[in-house]
């Protein structure tokens, strides 16, 4: 939770774990040294999360398709597992971000992210100045566009004066 330029962080039972001040380039920095080294490996017992895990968090209305066309897999009703309702259709939103300190080697000190309402898949471009976000929304509209065939109907911001241009 973030309140007051404060960060405060807590396990499940509210016990407090960090407590962190916003820095004057308005970042959190929390430094954490490990007493312990210990390996969180997590187990899966639902032979459907197994095969939805195996092909790279694929959506399970797919993953019950595939499991028509493969021999060995599963042919449970992967849908049925499904936890949510499909994506909506939805835009993308952006937002440009800056000026960072430090700013990277390469001198940029702002970043462009773009995120996909739908599958919540995101684009974070490094920018030297403001003035480049147009281009580079440009670059990742025909980028993505190029890759799924689909067109860009809606990019939401919050329409700041930075993307006037």
């Amino acid at each position: 939770m973030i309140k007051g330029g404060v960060l405060r962080i807590r396990d499940q039972e509210r016990r407090l774990l960090a407590k962190v001040t916003r820095s004057k380039n308005r970042l959190f920095l929390l430094d954490l040294k490990v007493e312990q080294l210990l390996c969180l490996a997590a187990q899966c017992t639902e032979e459907s999360w197994l095969w939805h895990g195996c092909y790279g968090h694929f959506y399970f209305n797919a993953l019950g398709k595939l499991a028509a066309m493969v021999r060995g897999m599963p042919n449970s009703c992967l849908v049925g597992k499904q936890r949510r309702l499909l994506f909506p259709k939805a835009p993308v939103h952006g937002d440009l971000c800056g000026p960072i300190t430090p700013a990277t080697h390469g001198g940029r000190r702002y970043f462009l992210l773009l995120v996909d309402d739908c599958s919540r898949y995101m684009w974070l471009q490094l920018l030297a100045s403001k003035g480049e976000a147009a281009d580079a929304i440009k670059h990742f509209k025909e980028t993505v566009e190029a890759e799924s065939g689909k067109k860009l109907n809606v990019l939401r911001t919050d329409r700041g004066g930075k993307f006037t241009a």
